[in-house]
Order: structure tokens, then C-alpha cells, then sequence
């Protein structure tokens, strides 16, 4: 059965979701990735990474297609027009804001705006990473597809009653008459085997169900006017990525998508960055969304409690569950995004050594107290025995913010958020009822951080803060500094600071790369959005506002037409690179955004 190739581009994508898992869909129409139940459970679909791993596409061979999100939704409208016929194509998956869930929809709406046609898609589905031969089966009498999954569980899809379905090689073609002003619904759903279910009843059609849900959601934020639609669509994107049974928030729904094209850092990200955390409380805060802020803190609470109470290491990284991240294997049947090598499942990061996880958990309780993003006790035996780990820990050497794999350095990121942690842990002195010689202590091993960190990552002569003792090479995450408050932005070096940083990382006003090689060149991967981010939020802060709002809306543009973020950008052709979209990449926007409106309220902003 012939079938097209339609391949897409990262940025050429759409997600959506259920809170619980995610689906990418491409403007071209066709659904390419898709983990079910959850956002780590084993793919349905994954022609994202490999021709064979799996879609459901819809032919566009005689259409001119336009594709476009309906505003403040998570729906996907593609438009397929020719010379006799205009056909609307809705596709979105059914918000589950509930635990346990046992259903997951994702609803294909077909309506004809003019004109007859016969719309015909091919259904491929590929469990588990394409590693099983899926058993399908038809059922003519009530126009059910049904695919065996992993797990004793079943993928099934329902078929308006007038379509005509042919299986081959594991492919249903399915071909459905669409009159003018007819509506048609194709509803997947994921079903238990092992578990009984009671049909779940909807006030109103399933689509209608779904945009009031957004619609209602979304109305509780607050967005600074400069770009309320790229924030609104940052929230919405923010909201897909978090898991809603533990409210832990993944770094992306992807895995393997490359950071240079046929290169080999390419990782799984469907998993859960203690770094993030600070910065996702602030963000998620700033724009009102209280409820989701409060859940993502109860995940991270629980982290801290488990390690304070077991006397564990805390991880860099966790599953959606809280768990420990699985190492990685390697799906060797895919070539990987544009034969970008390896598909890489799990993340041997976990086991490296991060020592800013102690730090970035006090920062996220300090913030969380501060804001009452939940009423809550903060525990000080939980507080202290964190800076315990630091005083333990901050003097050795790890793997840093980017989690090299080269070896371990004293890296002045990892020095930084360790002063952070002891820092905050200060500025809770009273809310802790910490004694005097409680204080004294934290005192000194802040001060004792701060001299170490000057003494030996700052280089006096060229006035810069080095990415680690051992290299002249700086860091992006120099710019972060600004944010966590280490450099003080009234200090006569904190702009020397900066603009050395953007001589050296900045390309072309707004691009920032991470860091270069050891002899100054470029990397091979794109340039990263986060740090771009970072930069503007530190021009803002040290009261270059005009700057900062000039960088910002110029970086705008580059953002594709769906509002979406990758990890990283090709600057010379603004392709996408990296797993997308990419939490922390709308985090910094939100907060570069944020940073703007509250250093330059006098701006007159249109």
C-alpha cells in the first residue's frame, strides 16, 4: 500500500494533550509522535524518529493545506482546500484533570466547509518504539480498528459508520465521504485490558468540552500586553507538559531529538530537571496559574522529604512519577530524526553528579514561602539537612548545568547555586526560628563560598567569571547570575561581567550559544533559547530595559507561527533543534517577558 512520506521539520509541529501524555501533530496533518498512557510509556507513534515507527496521517497529494491552533486552545485546525472542496480537519486530545485516568482520547473532528469529498487517511500504528508487530484487527459490523499494545492494553479506533477501511501490512488505509456542511469524528482511544471502565459522559461534544476547558483555564492568567499571545501560548504549552496525577513538569515530550543534525547528543528528555524548579514556581506564578504552581511544588516537596528522611542523594532528574530514571538503551532499528544517531531511551545523566540540586530545592521552598504558593510548614531539620549536603558536596567537582560528559570540573555554576541554597536557607533565618549559632554557621559558609568563587572562577585581569577553573572559556549561565541574585546588579563588575559573556556567546544580537569549544569556536549544535533568555532578563535587570525589550521582540520573530519552543536554534537558518517543544526554553520566555514589565512599568508598551 503506497503511502506518503510527508516528512516534516521539528518546527513544522503542533502538540497536543491530555495532561497526561502528549501527541505532536505536523501542518501537513499527520500525528508522528504519541506515548501512551503517559509521556515515558512506550510509543504508538514515532515516524518523528524513523519512517517506520508509526503515524496517522491524512493524504494532502491533491490539497493546498493550511494549519493553525484555535486561539487559546490546544486544538489544532488544519484547512484542506483544491478547486471543488474546502475541508476542515480538528485534532486534539481531551483533558483528563483527574486521578486515577483511565481513558485517553485524541479526537480527529473532519467537516466539510464546501464542497464533497472523499478524505482518506493511513493509520500505522507501531507499539513500543515500533519493537512489537502490531496485531490489528477490524471489526466491519462496528467500524473498530483495534491494535494490541503493551502492557494488556489496546489502542482503538472509532470510524464513522460510512467509512471503508482496507488493512495491509499492519496499515489500515481509511477512506470517509464527506458531504458539505457533514461532520465526522475519528476517536482513538486507549484502553486497559485488565480493568473495568464505566463510559465517561461529557456535558457537550468532546470538542466543545475541550476548548471551554482552555478557554476557562486560560482566563485565570495574567499576561503583560507587549506579547500576551506568545505567553498565552507559552501557559498552554507549560500546562501539556505537566503530569497531572504528581504535577512534575517534563523537560519535553520528546526523546532524541538531535541538537545537531546527524550528530549524536541526542536525548530523552520525558522526564522531570530538579533545576527547572525555581524557575518553573516563578513562571508558572508570575502569570497566575496558582493551582499548577502549587502541584509542581508538592512534587518537588515530596523529592526533598523522601531524600531528607533516607538520607539519599537527590537526583538531578526524575521520572513523572518521582521515580529514578531508567538508564539509557539504544532503539537501534531507528535512524533518528533526519538519520541523527543514536534514539536514546532513558538517561544515563541521572547517575552523574549535580550539586546544585540542594540549593535549586531550598531556592524553590524560599520562593514558594515567599509568594504563598502553598500553605504550608516549611520543615528546618528539611532545610538545614540540605545545606548539610552542600557544605558536604560544594567544594567537590561535577558534571555542571549542562551535564558534560567529559569529566567532572569545578564548574562556577554548581559553586553558585550552592551559595544560592545557603543564601535563601539565610533569608528564612526568622521563618526557621534558627539560632544564633545556627545563623553563624550559614553565615560562614556563605561567605566562605563567596570568596572561593572570586578567588578562583573570577579572573581579575579580564573581567570574567570563567565556566570553570580549569578554562578561560565563559558560560552562558553567567547571565543566570543576574537572575539568582549572586551578582549584584548594582555592582560596578556585574556589566563588565555581561557584556564580556555576550562578546564571547551572543551571535547576531540574540542568538547566545552555551559555550564554545577550548579554542573559541562554535560548537556543533544550535544556539541555545533558554540563554537567550537569561541575557535579556539580566539586561532588564541591570536597567537596560530599552535593550531588553528591543532583543525580545526581535527574538519573537523567529518563533515559528505555532508560538512553540525547541531547545535550541540554528541561527543562520532558524531550524529548530532539540527536543520540543522544550519546558524550559517558555519558562525563559515567560520570565524575560516578566523581567521587562517589572524594570520598565514606565515603557509605554503597545
Amino acid at each position: 500500500m503506497a503511502k506518503r512520506s510527508n516528512e516534516s521539520s521539528i518546527e513544522d509541529y503542533f502538540i497536543i494533550g491530555d495532561l497526561h501524555s502528549a501527541a505532536l501533530v505536523s501542518k501537513k496533518g499527520s500525528i508522528d509522535w504519541l506515548c501512551l498512557p503517559h509521556f515515558d510509556s512506550p510509543s504508538v507513534f514515532a515516524k518523528l524518529l524513523d519512517p517506520n515507527g508509526g503515524s496517522f496521517s491524512v493524504d494532502i497529494e491533491s490539497y493546498t493545506v493550511t494549519a493553525y491552533y484555535i486561539q487559546d486552545t490546544a486544538i489544532v485546525e488544519t484547512v484542506l482546500q483544491n478547486d471543488s472542496s474546502e475541508i476542515s480537519l480538528k485534532d486534539f486530545m481531551v483533558p483528563q484533570p483527574k486521578y486515577p485516568c483511565k481513558e485517553h482520547y485524541l479526537v480527529r473532528k473532519i467537516q466539510s466547509i464546501k464542497g464533497n469529498a472523499n478524505l482518506i487517511f493511513y493509520f500505522s500504528a507501531s507499539p513500543d518504539y515500533a519493537l512489537k508487530q502490531p496485531v490489528i484487527t477490524y471489526d466491519r459490523k462496528s467500524n473498530i480498528i483495534d491494535v494490541e499494545l503493551v502492557e494488556k492494553a489496546t489502542l482503538r479506533l472509532y470510524l464513522p459508520q460510512n467509512s471503508l477501511v482496507l488493512l495491509q501490512n499492519g496499515i489500515a488505509k481509511i477512506e470517509i465521504p464527506i458531504n458539505e456542511g457533514e461532520i465526522s469524528e475519528i476517536r482513538l482511544e486507549y484502553l486497559r485490558t485488565d480493568a473495568s471502565y464505566e463510559e465517561t459522559s461529557f456535558d457537550s461534544g468532546l470538542e466543545d468540552h475541550t476548548q471551554r476547558f482552555w478557554e476557562k483555564w486560560l482566563s485565570q492568567g495574567n499576561f503583560f500586553p507587549f506579547c500576551e499571545d506568545v505567553l498565552k501560548r507559552s501557559a498552554i504549552t507549560l500546562k501539556l507538559l505537566q503530569f497531572y496525577p504528581t504535577g512534575g513538569i517534563v523537560a519535553s515530550p520528546t526523546t532524541s531529538l538531535p541538537e545537531e543534525i546527524g550528530g549524536i547528543r541526542n536525548w530523552d528528555y520525558r522526564y522531570v530537571w530538579i533545576r527547572d524548579a525555581t524557575f518553573s514556581l516563578y513562571a508558572l506564578h508570575v502569570l497566575g496559574f496558582n493551582e499548577e504552581a502549587e502541584n509542581f511544588f508538592a512534587f518537588l516537596q515530596n523529592i526533598a522529604e523522601q531524600s531528607n528522611e533516607s538520607a539519599a542523594k537527590v537526583s538531578l532528574m526524575y521520572t513523572i512519577n518521582g521515580n529514578a530514571v531508567p538508564l539509557e538503551s539504544v532503539v537501534g532499528h531507528f535512524q533518528g530524526y533526519k538519520n541523527s544517531k543514536p534514539v536514546r531511551i532513558g538517561n544515563n545523566a541521572t547517575e552523574q553528579l549535580q550539586n546544585d540540586v540542594y540549593g535549586i530545592l531550598i531556592d524553590a521552598h524560599y520562593f514558594a514561602d515567599k509568594r504563598d504558593i502553598k500553605n504550608m510548614e516549611i520543615e528546618k531539620d528539611l532545610i538545614l539537612n540540605l545545606v548539610k549536603q552542600i557544605e558536604k558536596n560544594w567544594k567537590h567537582k561535577d558534571r555542571g548545568i549542562w551535564e558534560v560528559r567529559t569529566g567532572d570540573y569545578h564548574f562556577t555554576y554548581s559553586k553558585v547555586i550552592a551559595w544560592v541554597g545557603v543564601n535563601r536557607a539565610l533569608r528564612m533565618s526568622k521563618r526557621l526560628n534558627l539560632t544564633d549559632k545556627e545563623v553563624a554557621w550559614l553565615t560562614g559558609l556563605e561567605m566562605e563560598i563567596t570568596d572561593w568563587i572570586w578567588n578562583h572562577c573570577y579572573d581579575v585581569e579580564k573581567g570574567i567569571l570563567k565556566q570553570h577553573t580549569d578554562t578561560d572559556i565563559q558560560d552562558s549561565s553567567n547571565f543566570l547570575f543576574v537572575l539568582m541574585q549572586f551578582l549584584d546588579k548594582n555592582s560596578p563588575r556585574t556589566p563588565t561581567i555581561i557584556e564580556k559573556t555576550k562578546q564571547q556567546l551572543v551571535y547576531k544580537d540574540v542568538f547566545v550559544y552555551r559555550y564554545l569549544n577550548e579554542d573559541k569556536t562554535k560548537r556543533g549544535e544550535g544556539a541555545f533559547l533558554l540563554s537567550t533568555f537569561w541575557y535579556i532578563s539580566a539586561l532588564a535587570i541591570i536597567g537596560e530595559t530599552k535593550k531588553a525589550t528591543e532583543l525580545l521582540l526581535t527574538f519573537l520573530r523567529f518563533i515559528n507561527e505555532q508560538g512553540l519552543l525547541s531547545e535550541e536554534m540554528d541561527p543562520d537558518t532558524r531550524g529548530y533543534l532539540g527536543n520540543y517543544p522544550q519546558a524550559f526554553s517558555h519558562l525563559g520566555l515567560i520570565m524575560a517577558a516578566y523581567y521587562i514589565y517589572r524594570y520598565a512599568k514606565e515603557a509605554n508598551y503597545k
